[in-house]
């Protein structure tokens, strides 16, 4: 946002990133990319699971944590800063899996390299709508998650789509792309390129999770003006591994 433009929306809070006093701007509308917290930069998929982070896990600064593609920003700065034992992750396709890529494990989440219950918590921001297999990547979560794990997510969940998955483009037999919709991209951390969105998740999509990989799964909306947390799709899915 311009400095010196006047911002759709101002108000002061609590940011659950920085754990400090706050001011949050919007530049527009759109309050899920635009209300940015002054202090860490984040938003307000980020700090709805910041809160959850927090609730669920109070000890994470002592957990084993893999996060998957984070941002240079918030809540992903927070766990790299704060965490001894963070792991990030970006997937650099062709490159060698497990090795170090421009300062990051190089790993596909939908057939990682780490060893089994490798982890305690398991974190992905708005990662599974741009997955081909996200039934691959959530049995790898299981896997490399320690009994009593939890994968803590957001991606965006339709209200108004009954059905847990629409997809928009999959991958075909040759590895060629099978455009289902006309496409849509999302930024890319570590590409300009952007990222493809695969699928639209539908307000069932709990149910699904849970044929994929045995977790128990629980989903989480929340409306929080203190913290930062409004605007669409800022639900926050906990997955967690019983057993």
């Amino acid at each position: 946002m311009n400095a010196d433009a006047k911002p759709f929306l101002e108000f002061a809070g609590h940011c659950p990133i920085c754990e400090a006093a706050a001011t949050y701007r919007a530049a527009g509308p759109w309050l899920r990319d635009t209300l940015v917290c002054g202090g860490c930069g984040s938003v307000p998929r980020e700090r709805a699971l910041a809160l959850m982070l927090a609730e669920r896990r109070p000890n994470w600064r002592q957990l084993a944590i893999h996060e998957c593609s984070p941002a240079e920003r918030g809540v992903s700065h927070k766990l790299r800063t704060q965490a001894p034992g963070y792991v990030a992750t970006h997937f650099f396709e062709n490159q060698k899996l497990g090795s170090m890529v421009r300062g990051f494990r190089n790993e596909n989440l939908e057939a990682q390299t780490f060893a089994d219950q490798s982890f305690d918590l398991v974190v992905t921001l708005d990662v599974f709508e741009h997955l081909f297999d996200p039934a691959a990547a959530h049995r790898e979560i299981w896997r490399t998650l320690k009994p009593g794990g939890l994968h803590i997510c957001t991606f965006p969940i339709s209200k108004h789509r009954p059905d847990a998955t629409y997809w928009r483009a999959r991958r075909k037999e040759d590895g060629s792309v099978e455009h289902i919709e006309k496409p849509e991209y999302h930024g890319n951390p570590i590409s300009g390129d952007g990222a493809l969105v695969t699928v639209d998740y539908g307000y069932d999509v709990h149910r699904q999770i849970a044929e994929w990989a045995p977790f128990a799964v629980s989903i989480t909306r929340t409306h929080n003006a203190r913290a930062g947390v409004l605007g669409e799709f800022t639900e926050v899915v906990v997955c967690e591994r019983l057993g």
